[in-house]
């Protein structure tokens, strides 16, 4: 978009501050009417992504056998550049917290994080609190293993052999100790589903996992599992990307002239 602004320089002069906050408007009036347009809306309708559909299908079949979905979160950190992945890691752990208090189901969830490990914490008792029941302290419901990336993916493959998960969710941020933890974890029976931003890490997931998300699809988690304000955020990025493909044919087009 900026580089849009640049060509039109001699026609419409703007700094880059000043092509920084059109930017910024445009995406904030596109978040805020779809937004507006996604609550007014019984059914906004999304593309079909085969890992959350999983993922939903899973969270039954937890609440019916007992058992919990393992829910990785990986050795990315909050505050760092994996902030991100790590948010939707914890989307995802909220999902299916949720999905498990309201039938007073066990929760398990593993993490390489300090601070993600005490926001996991925070959100497997609000969950607990608004399905009307007293949170207990677990020690297995979140697990803190270190940030030393193949200490945290044994220590996540030792628990999946104690606790045997009815499935495994690996959301948040990966490098080539979640190919290890999704082979090693469960057997080869345990469904396994996730997800990841990196290239090089999802390219290792998708040979492993039976259904995985990829790149900005792992940014989709809250608008289709329980979020609806996340549905006008990810209908915004649809929009802004179609915004900047015309921008860069309108650039060309001048620059051309």
């Amino acid at each position: 978009m900026t580089t849009f602004i640049q060509v039109l320089d001699p026609y419409l002069p703007l700094s880059e501050d000043a092509a920084a906050l059109v930017v910024l408007l445009i995406a904030l009036l596109l978040f805020l009417v779809l937004t507006i347009r996604g609550r007014l809306r019984a059914q906004v309708t999304l593309r079909p992504i085969p890992a959350y559909e999983r993922l939903e299908e899973l969270a039954s079949q937890a609440a019916e056998s007992d058992r919990p979905i393992h829910v990785a979160l990986g050795t990315g950190q909050l505050g760092t550049e994996s902030t991100p992945e790590m948010v939707m890691g914890l989307t995802v752990l909220d999902y299916v917290a949720r999905r498990a208090s309201v039938c007073d189901q066990p929760i398990m969830a593993t993490t390489g994080d300090a601070a993600t490990f005490t926001a996991a914490q925070g959100i497997v008792r609000s969950a607990a609190r608004d399905a009307g029941i007293e949170p207990e302290q677990d020690e297995r419901a979140v697990v803190f293993y270190g940030p030393e990336p193949y200490a945290y993916a044994a220590g996540a493959a030792d628990l999946e052999s104690d606790c045997e998960p009815v499935a495994l969710a690996m959301f948040g941020r990966w490098g080539a100790e979640g190919l290890w933890l999704s082979e090693a974890a469960g057997d080869a029976d345990t469904p396994k589903v996730g997800g990841a931003a990196q290239p090089e890490a999802a390219a290792l997931l998708q040979a492993s996992l039976d259904d995985c998300v990829s790149g900005e699809e792992l940014f989709a988690a809250g608008a289709y599992l329980h979020r609806r304000n996340h549905v006008g955020s990810l209908l915004a990025q649809d929009a802004l990307r179609v915004v900047v493909a015309l921008a860069i044919i309108v650039g060309a087009v001048f620059a051309s002239v």
